[in-house]
């Protein structure tokens, strides 16, 4: 890929991109809202004759001094997803009060799912409108917003001496052709969850490491009732991250560093597609209504409930296994994922959440400032502590009050190291949607044999790439 991103495109290919970027933007605006008109001019006035002065008007007024005027804060408009907790909005009012009225944050949510996020930036980035100045980016995001010119660079919102105390990961995935593009909000990675009393019980010393002693326990722990494991594996983002993660496990990756397409090269991609069938179809750890969980929650829902040993769910979702309803408290734990041989953490998927400037923002340098402050040391400890989404930042599990409150958080402090981004090129959004997850699709359903699948899957994003 020429590392000129869009500008080293040719203009058939921008075109084509910039069509597949925009098209579901394009459907939001047919579906009711409306582009805003110009303002018709306004009708020129006859000059009319001032009215003559009254003698009082005439005298001289009493020398006084003028109080000066209040300069008006700084409106700045933050485009994110919906946050269901509400807190985000308790910070945003925190935010306007330590501001001292230079600047007042507009916090504005983009629908209910983070296509819709994505969608609307798209439509106001693509009308250069500067709407938007503060965007909340999934890491696929960053480098589609980034080579269409729509963000901002962040490097002088974080210098270089702040990076070394982020997770190297969440940076990586901020970053497009050398250039940091956003701040790491918050993190998000997989756990392993496992039913610690089930493990115990079943003579193991701990938790599997490998995928092999994974197999083994699964098959001798679960029940008629209680299934082996739980984990995402339907036709949709995070169905295909499951199966990234054992596509890494294996050696194996969807491209290289160059962004050249590595799928099919070497046997990784069929041997991670035959493992997870052969947990499905075979052993039977894994239940065939797997490939209905959609979200993370549809696969954590059996373990919070007692149906399930072990769990590959995101560590965002930790707090709810002790939740009122909960039928584990105090019989789960969590570790990093295991991985082919057991001897190191499996590589897991970074999730981060990050913060960007719009590049048509009018005040790029309050935006700033509004990032800066949400992704402050503070204010990632306080997210943590409030809703338990990880931070991006390494010594927020050092914090005192932190391991108080949570007793994982040292395990989980070592998660974040080995965490992967997925290919950073702007065309990953379409590769996903109309490649990877069609064909993953067809593969977990066995409708196509995984040689099959990953031979289509590597022809279809090279043929992305080329344009």
């Amino acid at each position: 890929m020429n590392s000129g991103g869009v500008l080293g495109m040719t203009r058939r290919r921008q075109f084509s991109w910039l069509s597949a970027v925009v098209g579901g933007a394009v459907a939001i605006a047919c579906g009711g809202e409306e582009a805003a008109k110009p303002a018709a001019p306004a009708a020129k006035a006859e000059p009319t004759k001032a009215p003559e002065p009254t003698k009082a008007a005439i005298a001289p007024a009493a020398p006084t001094t003028a109080p000066a005027a209040a300069a008006a804060p700084v409106k700045i408009t933050w485009f994110t997803g919906r946050d269901t907790t509400g807190y985000t909005v308790k910070q945003v009012e925190e935010f306007n009060k330590q501001a001292g009225g230079k600047i007042t944050l507009d916090y504005q949510e983009q629908g209910q799912q983070t296509s819709d996020l994505r969608d609307k930036f798209i439509l106001v980035a693509n009308a250069k409108d500067p709407a938007a100045d503060v965007v909340s980016m999934d890491v696929p995001f960053i480098p589609e917003f980034a080579a269409a010119g729509w963000t901002l660079d962040a490097e002088k919102i974080l210098l270089a001496d702040d990076r070394t105390k982020f997770y190297k990961g969440t940076l990586d995935g901020a970053t497009y052709l050398g250039k940091l593009f956003a701040v790491p909000w918050y993190n998000n990675g997989p756990g392993f969850y496992y039913r610690k009393d089930l493990v115990e019980q079943g003579g193991f010393k701990g938790p599997p490491k490998s995928y092999d002693e994974l197999l083994e326990q699964a098959k001798k722990l679960q029940t008629a009732d209680i299934q082996g494991l739980s984990a995402q594996m339907s036709q949709t983002e995070g169905g295909i991250i499951t199966w990234f993660e054992y596509l890494w496990g294996h050696g194996g990756d969807l491209m290289d560093e160059k962004l050249e397409v590595t799928l099919d090269k070497g046997t990784a991609g069929v041997d991670s597609f035959k493992r997870l069938l052969s947990f499905m179809y075979t052993d039977k750890i894994l239940p065939e209504g797997a490939l209905g969980y959609k979200t993370g929650a549809d696969a954590q829902n059996p373990f919070i409930e007692g149906k399930s040993v072990f769990l590959r769910q995101w560590t965002s979702g930790l707090t709810q296994n002790d939740r009122d309803d909960s039928k584990i408290k105090g019989k789960w734990d969590v570790v990093p994922l295991p991985s082919l041989k057991g001897d190191k953490s499996g590589a897991g998927c970074l999730g981060t959440w990050n913060l960007g400037t719009s590049k048509f923002s009018k005040n790029p340098d309050q935006s700033g400032e509004v990032i800066r402050w949400f992704t402050s040391p503070a204010q990632q400890k306080a997210r943590y502590l409030a809703l338990g989404v990880p931070p991006c930042r390494p010594a927020v599990f050092d914090d005192a009050e932190v391991k108080a409150k949570y007793a994982f958080a040292e395990k989980l402090k070592g998660t974040f190291e080995n965490l992967k981004p997925r290919p950073v090129t702007p065309f990953y959004g379409q590769m996903s949607a109309n490649v990877i997850q069609p064909v993953f699709g067809k593969v977990t359903t066995k409708a196509v044999t995984p040689e099959e699948g990953i031979k289509e899957m590597a022809d279809g994003m090279r043929k992305i790439m080329k344009g």
